[in-house]
């Protein structure tokens, strides 16, 4: 389809101009509403009524021109559409004549009127082919005098009964005038046959040639009519089909969306408005049969003719635009010359209402208005001035002036958008000071801030790009941004920190040792969030603490946020353990050197998870004492260890059980209370057991430790020192603990066959327990080399896989039957 064109009816201008007439007239008097006498709005009365005069005059004036422009389009579309008509009849009349021509050359040729003689079909078909290829003709057929097909050269092969020629019509109007010429459908497509005798001398076959007719026939056309042209079809029950066109595709769909109804029993008639008010159209029907037509349609667009006249309207309506625009002007010029400086400071106000401060009131006259904009001015002053201050507050660290989590945050997150667009690489760095706490808790507050103001001026200092961002997160806490750097970058980066890091800070007289810890994450490889990449960081700076490296690069080895997820998991699962008894105790025997005899077993306890499976104590003993489910666990353990002592006591065999205690157990108050109420329920002694204690749990919180074991001591139990030397206790304290026994740690005896320090170590420990009254317990015990050296050493237990590892009731009492453990009294012991 065209364009639309727009409404060219005087109506349809003034119901388009008349809302824009009265909103131009109210916004005039809006603007001298504050009139300040009658002189002057008189004057703006006659600016109104002169503009609006105008606009009307001019309004009539493009609405009589319109009106003609439309007018002599369309006569003129009407005249070609005419004149195109008859250009087109003209032009097939003479293309039949040329293809008759054409095919009368063939019918004439010697060889096809001898292969007809001769009945030679393959020639017929051959003379055919080549002299359709010649002239570009479809296809060809040889009609005999019983009207039917002798041969065709696009027929697929001639076996059966020869078919009747489907136009007989043709070969009556060729016996009549010598030749016959029609547009017709074959296979549902439009094809001009030409029909003319094989004379011998008299017709003995009739010659028939099909010429296809397709879009290049119908460009030809529209090039002779200056018209598009189109051949549609029609066939009973299919309706319309547009076979060739010179229309585009959409004005195509159109076109047969115009043509229906789809199927009817006679050719519908086709008349000129068919398209609209927009087309103007010729149809002919170029071709009828009973069930079918060819219809060849013209049309030409009424818009294209108006449009030639679009320069002219344009530049009316632009003259006109202008006059009515210059009137308005004029108008404006003068209340503007009154309104101007109000205007001037009412848009100042908006602009500081949006917190723009960096341009002040605009220059004014000494009167009453000057003087508002001065204290405009001044205002914007101390407001700009109090907005700095806030924001700076709120963006910068206040000890140290560093930028603070906020603009850090911000600035990685745009870091991270610019690098994504320009596949460029982001670096953090997460800086965690070095006993800043002791600082704090020794020296005090006020050096620690001088402290925290040295490392903020040395991270200034080793950062010299502009785009580098150091900030201070919190505390102790410092982070680095680092654009466009790559991993390699940020690791040079971090040493240079740490380097810078390692000379003395004095304040106040005293010497200050700065170190820290920096984790290293990269963008993209570490992460392609800003949230994750900090995280990432802080996990490699965790690592870097934990194991002393100076600064540590992230790695998926020690991936926090997985770990955190198993461990959540892993909390509610460890709870659910001990309520549903998936945990089940070992036990590990433990040798008399003196006696060569099992004297005592450790309970260990073991979680066989329902999914998980066999879940190893390394793995969920150390969260359950961060998180305190380690008390529920142990309250599992003494249960059953007490429980199980008592069962062996009765069945005659004398054996020690030892249980662990953690930190928290001895934080407590309630531990004491349930190991009585145990033994009460057992009817069990606290000789049969020993309760075995950590260095580390002495080191939180000594004082409630140490009444906790007191209590436990008061009651009758064994304690034992267990892991000794791998924690931090002094002498001093170990002196004041009421302990009977001391477990060297296995990191100490495994290999202390081979390493001469592991054997000074193990040899210090057990002379300085037989010295000060203690016996030894060597945990880790697994080669016989081992046990010979601790022998000789004067060690008294051995406890370790050399001797058995941890087993449970029913395969440790088959075992200690057959090493002979020891038997006594079943009384309870006093």
């Amino acid at each position: 389809m065209a364009a639309h064109l727009p409404c060219s009816s005087p109506s349809c201008i003034l119901q388009r101009l008349g809302p824009l007439l009265c909103a131009a007239r109210k916004a005039v008097r809006g603007l001298f509403a504050d009139r300040v006498s009658m002189a002057r709005f008189i004057a703006h009365q006659v600016i109104v009524f002169v503009a609006l005069l105008l606009v009307a005059i001019q309004l009539v004036t493009l609405v009589a021109l319109n009106w003609a422009v439309s007018e002599n389009a369309r006569e003129s579309v009407r005249k070609e559409v005419d004149v195109g008509r008859r250009i087109f009849g003209r032009v097939m009349e003479d293309r039949t004549q040329q293809l008759t021509t054409a095919a009368s050359v063939l019918a004439s040729d010697f060889g096809l009127r001898q292969a007809l003689m001769s009945n030679d079909h393959a020639t017929i078909v051959s003379a055919m082919a080549n002299h359709a290829a010649r002239i570009g003709a479809a296809k060809m057929m040889l009609i005999g005098l019983d009207r039917r097909v002798i041969g065709e050269t696009a027929a697929q092969g001639n076996q059966g009964e020869r078919p009747l020629f489907p136009f007989p019509h043709l070969i009556e109007n060729a016996e009549r005038k010598g030749a016959a010429s029609a547009i017709a459908l074959i296979d549902d497509a439009p094809f001009q046959l030409v029909v003319v005798p094989v004379l011998a001398p008299v017709p003995v076959a009739w010659v028939t040639v099909a010429f296809t007719v397709d879009n290049k026939l119908a460009q030809d056309l529209s090039l002779l009519t200056g018209l598009d042209v189109s051949f549609a079809t029609w066939a009973r029950g299919r309706g319309w089909h547009v076979a060739a066109t010179t229309l585009p595709p959409p004005k195509t769909s159109a076109l047969l969306g115009a043509l229906a109804p789809p199927a009817g029993a006679a050719v519908p008639p086709i008349s000129p408005d068919l398209l609209g008010a927009d087309f103007l159209l010729s149809g002919s029907v170029l071709g009828r049969e009973d069930n079918a037509a060819v219809v060849a349609i013209l049309q030409s667009s009424l818009g294209a003719a108006i449009a030639r006249f679009d320069g002219l309207r344009v530049i009316l309506l632009a003259l006109a635009a202008f006059s009515l625009c210059a009137t308005v002007v004029g108008s404006l010029l003068i209340a503007r010359s009154i309104s101007r400086p109000v205007s001037a400071l009412a848009e100042f106000a908006r602009r500081m209402e949006h917190g723009e401060y960096d341009q002040g009131p605009p220059a004014t006259r000494s009167d009453e208005l000057g003087e508002l904009a001065a204290s405009f001015n001044r205002m914007r002053l101390a407001i700009a001035a109090r907005e700095q201050q806030i924001k700076s507050m709120a963006l910068q660290d206040a000890l140290t002036g560093l930028p603070n989590r906020a603009l850090f945050n911000e600035r990685l997150q745009q870091a991270v958008g610019l690098a994504r667009r320009l596949a460029q690489p982001v670096s953090v760095l997460l800086i965690d000071l070095n006993r800043f706490k002791e600082v704090n808790d020794t020296l005090g507050h006020h050096v620690g801030d001088r402290l925290l103001c040295e490392v903020a001026e040395r991270l200034r200092a080793v950062l010299v790009r502009a785009s580098d961002t150091p900030a201070r997160l919190g505390g102790d806490e410092f982070a680095v941004l680092l654009p466009t750097a790559s991993e390699a970058m940020a690791e040079a980066t971090a040493r240079k920190i740490l380097q810078a890091f390692e000379a003395p800070v004095f304040v106040e007289g005293r010497q200050l040792d700065v170190g820290g810890s920096i984790g290293i994450a990269t963008f993209p490889d570490h992460g392609d969030d800003p949230n994750v990449l900090m995280s990432r960081a802080d996990a490699a700076m965790y690592v870097a603490k934990r194991k002393r490296l100076g600064c540590a690069v992230y790695d998926v080895a020690f991936d926090t946020e997985a770990e955190s997820h198993g461990r959540l998991s892993l909390s509610g699962e460890l709870r659910q353990a001990v309520d549903e008894d998936q945990l089940v105790l070992y036990y590990q025997p433990r040798l008399d050197l003196a006696s060569g005899r099992i004297t005592g077993v450790e309970a260990l306890v073991r979680w066989q998870h329902p999914v998980r499976g066999f879940v190893p104590p390394d793995q969920f003993i150390p969260f359950a004492e961060q998180t305190g489910c380690i008390r529920e666990i142990t309250r599992w353990v003494m249960g059953r260890a007490f429980e199980q002592c008592a069962r062996w006591r009765a069945a005659g065999l004398a054996l020690e059980v030892s249980i662990n205690l953690s930190a928290r157990d001895l934080l407590g108050p309630e531990l004491p209370q349930r190991c009585a109420e145990l033994l009460a329920s057992h009817d069990a002694s606290p000789q049969w057991f020993r309760l075995e204690i950590t260095e580390s749990a002495l080191i939180d919180d000594p004082a409630r430790a140490l009444d906790t074991v007191a209590r436990l001591h008061e009651m009758g139990f064994s304690l034992s020192i267990d892991d000794f030397g791998t924690g931090y206790s002094s002498l001093a304290q170990l002196k004041r603990l009421p302990v009977a026994e001391l477990k060297i740690d296995k990191s100490f005896v495994i290999d202390m066959a081979r390493d001469p320090d592991d054997m000074t170590i193990v040899r210090s420990v057990i002379d300085l327990a037989h010295n000060m009254g203690l016996s030894v317990v060597a945990e880790g015990v697994e080669t016989d080399e081992v046990r010979q050296l601790l022998c000789a050493m004067g060690c008294d237990y051995l406890q370790g896989y050399h001797i058995c590892k941890p087993l449970p009731v029913t395969q440790l009492e088959p075992w200690l039957a057959r090493r002979g453990a020891p038997h006594g009294t079943t009384a309870k012991e006093t």
